[in-house]
């Protein structure tokens, strides 16, 4: 994430976040949730959004790199380097939380950053919860792989390492060896989790549908285009957009979720 970070001009990271599927649920609730978190912040281009929007936001992530160059480009956010499972914030810091597509990095599972979650907002206090969905499209995806991949023993012993209850992805790292990137997680998983914590529901949705229908057909229905922040399909991919209901095929399962 991080070389990919530092390669893409921060202003045309900040320029897609306006037609992002999740931004009109932004501003429609974080206004009255301030000062606001980014949990895993990445560039920082959501919280240079929020900076203009006039609202007071807070990015924190693991890279040193990626914080000291959002420093530069949003000089009226404030960013922070460390680990969301230990955050360096006291308890009630923050109206909201925003957590895009980041708990499901940790290959000991979620629970320890949701608990943080949960002990630094404030009591009232929201987040915005997105993980990769585990619906009917990426379980068949997935089951295809499994097939494909039967034979490799490295693949097996590097999905060893995750927990076994949930849906693991793995990637190859620099030298081509494979290791743990993220996990998939269905409905009822992530509402154990969030009762777990004590972190009440508010909204759960899917969403994501164009990146999903990609994703979960192996680029076999068009590719990405990352110059404009979209998918584009081929005849193959406009065909499942037609025929695939949504609730199969999103990408991101997302949550808004309240502090009690």
């Amino acid at each position: 994430f991080e070389k990919e970070f530092l390669q893409v001009p921060f202003e045309r990271q900040l320029a897609h976040c306006d037609h992002y599927e999740l931004a009109p649920l932004f501003l429609r609730l974080l206004p009255a949730h301030q000062p606001i978190l980014e949990a895993g912040c990445g560039s920082g281009r959501w919280v240079g959004w929020f900076v203009r929007q006039g609202w007071q936001s807070t990015g924190l992530d693991w890279s040193e790199a990626l914080c000291e160059r959002a420093r530069q480009n949003v000089p009226g956010g404030t960013f922070v380097s460390g680990d969301m499972r230990a955050m360096p914030f006291k308890d009630n810091s923050f109206g909201s939380i925003i957590s895009l597509g980041a708990i499901e990095h940790s290959v000991e599972g979620p629970l320890a950053s949701l608990r943080e979650y949960h002990r630094v907002l404030r009591p009232g206090g929201v987040a915005v919860i997105t993980v990769p969905f585990l619906g009917p499209a990426r379980r068949l995806s997935r089951a295809v792989k499994a097939i494909v991949h039967a034979g490799d023993r490295d693949r097996r012993a590097a999905a060893a390492k995750a927990r076994p209850e949930w849906a693991c992805d793995l990637m190859r790292d620099s030298l081509g060896a494979w290791e743990f990137f993220q996990y998939n997680f269905s409905r009822v998983q992530m509402r154990g989790f969030l009762n777990s914590v004590g972190l009440m529901r508010v909204d759960e949705f899917v969403d994501f549908r164009d990146e999903g229908i990609l994703h979960n057909s192996s680029f076999l229905a068009g590719s990405y285009d990352y110059e404009n922040s979209r998918v584009r399909f081929n005849a193959l991919g406009r065909t499942l957009k037609a025929v695939v209901p949504a609730a199969w095929v999103g990408h991101m399962l997302c949550y808004v979720v309240r502090k009690p």
